[in-house]
């Protein structure tokens, strides 16, 4: 993936989604459409090259950290 420098506006943008908003509330958040949201969103997938808001978070970093938990053992259910 190739590195971008996102703008301010990005940067609050992905803060309050990563947050668990809405596009509609980060959007009421920020002061813009929901309309802004969604044109911000897509500039950087295509940004990024990438095809969806899952692989979007992967490339920006966010789901990197995420805990996987370890398989269960029978004795564990």
């Amino acid at each position: 993936m190739p590195k971008i420098t996102l703008t301010g506006r990005e940067r609050e943008l992905i803060a309050l989604l990563a947050e668990g908003h809405t596009d509609v509330s980060a959007a009421e958040q920020l002061r813009i459409s929901p309309r802004s949201v969604t044109n911000i969103l897509r500039s950087l997938m295509d940004r990024l090259g990438v095809e969806n808001r899952f692989q979007l978070g992967l490339a920006l970093g966010f789901l990197r950290k995420a805990h996987v938990p370890s398989p269960t053992t029978e004795k564990d259910v």
